[in-house]
């Protein structure tokens, strides 16, 4: 733009009437004159500039996360199903109630800390280094209590000491994934989202190398959650490291204050019942699996659940960038309209087109599990595919709970968990014994969609935000035009890769006739 400053000048001095007008009639020499015309000019570029860069540096954060995530996680998630293949539906179905099971206590770590750190520090300039220590500190007292208590939890339960050693092995490394978590939500807060993106995929790049060895030299159920404990200890001293650089030392000094701890959890407790609630309503499916119906339906549903977790990643991944968003704009509503638009619109294409393959071509993604039946595949696959009605809604409404969050709408966002997980467990009650893992998929279906609804009514009556409905005719759009497009794919017997490749170039042909990239670079 600085070359382009002579050329203005040019401009001006050929306006000759006008400048020399300026020149005579004004007692200032021309250099003068022409210094301001420069700086005039120079404040103009630098503004400009200065804002398409905010955009841009955005834009390219969630690039960056997403690529990140997108290298790093689908590496994961095949070794996981190597592992499943290795040590058996049933091992693995023992791991994946356990785990489920110290998900659902999870808050007791959290109580709502890492969400609201992002939320109050995203909000306020300037916080006081004692202020991060003494959230620190508060965490760390929780994360010493939470392995003992869920061995608690186990024994009562009636799990025999093998199973309880394995629960308090995976309670640790769970302990350390809480500590990267409060990091990132630091990060998330100061809008180091390049640092966060690093963060997220650091203790799967360790877990990828510690698998992939294990799968060489001989790997069980033992020494697979202690490399998970591994891996998730040695990505917090990454995380750690650029935390300590820029937030200080004594920021994680540790330091005793009853009475500030006791102000956090009045503060943070909103947060803590939506971590509960979301734990209770994602993995008491899979607790209430093993209990009712056996370690090896266990390991088939938690076959056919991973690949919905893998691919709500993305979601994870991208809405915690605008939850940082949606509280900066909450006090207006025209820029707040323009930031869920764009969170929409982000989250909701992409996930639209993996949810029309999964519905077509679902069966692919278990080519790795072949010391499994023919049954056992086509269990899971039946089940992923109901699962995926799940992530379609997901896809487009999931923004609104993460605006709802940010915005002071917890206390809505309790209630209708509440009524979802009560949903949810008499779903599971009655249809587990009746129709077997597939009643867990549709339990699961029909709670997502009460609950999206419900954020979809509250805020079209609240008016909080002016919803762009045109956006959504046009994603409900392309929706239909995906289902058709790999409909015809299956139809005609063309192989799943192709039919990604012709189906993703029909979606994104109508998604840039629809101008949604206009839409999103609005903001």
């Amino acid at each position: 733009m600085l070359k382009a400053i002579p050329k203005t000048i040019k401009a001006l001095k050929s306006k000759t009437s006008t400048y020399s007008l300026i020149e005579n009639r004004l007692s200032v020499p021309i250099y003068f004159l022409r210094f301001k015309v420069v700086c005039v000019y120079c404040y103009f570029a630098y503004y400009c500039n200065s804002n398409l860069r905010k955009i841009g540096k955005l834009y390219k954060n969630i690039a960056l996360a997403i690529l990140l995530n997108l290298t790093i996680k689908p590496i994961n998630l095949l070794l996981e199903n190597l592992v499943q293949d290795r040590i058996g539906h049933a091992q693995y179905g023992l791991f994946a109630a356990l785990n489920a099971l110290a998900f659902l206590f999870i808050v007791l770590v959290d109580l709502g800390i890492n969400q609201f750190v992002t939320k109050k520090f995203a909000s306020e300039s300037k916080i006081e280094s004692h202020h991060y220590s003494t959230y620190f500190s508060f965490k760390f007292i929780l994360i010493g209590f939470f392995p003992f208590f869920m061995m608690m939890i186990g024994y009562l339960l009636g799990y025999d000491y093998q199973e309880l050693t394995i629960l308090f092995i995976i309670s640790l490394s769970y302990c350390a994934l809480q500590l990267i978590m409060y990091l990132r939500a630091k990060f998330q807060a100061s809008q180091y989202f390049t640092i966060d993106s690093l963060a997220s995929i650091s203790d799967k790049t360790v877990l990828i190398f510690s698998t992939i060895t294990l799968l060489f030299v001989g790997i069980t159920l033992q020494n697979f959650i202690e490399a998970r404990l591994f891996a998730s200890v040695v990505g917090l001293i990454i995380v750690a490291i650029p935390a300590i650089k820029l937030y200080s030392p004594r920021a994680f000094k540790f330091k005793w204050d009853y009475a500030a701890w006791k102000s956090i959890v009045k503060q943070t407790y909103p947060f803590a019942f939506i971590t509960v609630l979301f734990s209770v309503h994602d993995k008491i499916d899979q607790v209430m699996i093993e209990r009712l119906l056996g370690e090896s339906a266990s390991g088939l549903y938690a076959g056919a659940y991973r690949w919905l977790d893998a691919f709500m990643m993305f979601l994870w991944i991208v809405l915690p960038m605008f939850f940082a968003r949606f509280a900066y704009y909450k006090n207006t509503q025209q820029d707040l309209t323009k930031v869920l638009t764009m969170a929409q619109i982000i989250s909701g294409v992409p996930m639209i087109f993996v949810s029309c393959f999964v519905w077509f071509y679902g069966e692919h993604l278990f080519f790795l599990l072949g010391n499994s039946t023919a049954a056992e595949v086509a269990e899971m696959t039946k089940c992923l595919k109901i699962l995926f009605i799940a992530v379609f809604v997901h896809a487009n409404l999931a923004c609104l709970g993460t605006l709802l969050s940010a915005t002071g709408g917890e206390f809505f966002i309790n209630r209708m968990l509440i009524a979802s997980i009560i949903i949810n467990i008499g779903l599971n009650a009655f249809l587990l014994p009746t129709v077997g893992i597939t009643g867990a998929a549709i339990a699961t279906v029909v709670s997502t969609l009460f609950i999206s609804m419900s954020y979809l009514i509250y805020i079209v009556y609240q008016k909080q935000v002016a919803l762009d409905f045109m956006v959504s005719f046009k994603l409900v759009v392309i929706s239909l035009i995906g289902v058709v497009c790999f409909y015809i794919c299956k139809s005609n017997k063309i192989e799943w890769w192709l039919a990604i490749i012709l189906s993703g170039i029909v979606i994104l042909i109508f998604s840039l006739f629809f101008k949604l990239h206009k839409s999103v670079y609005k903001l």
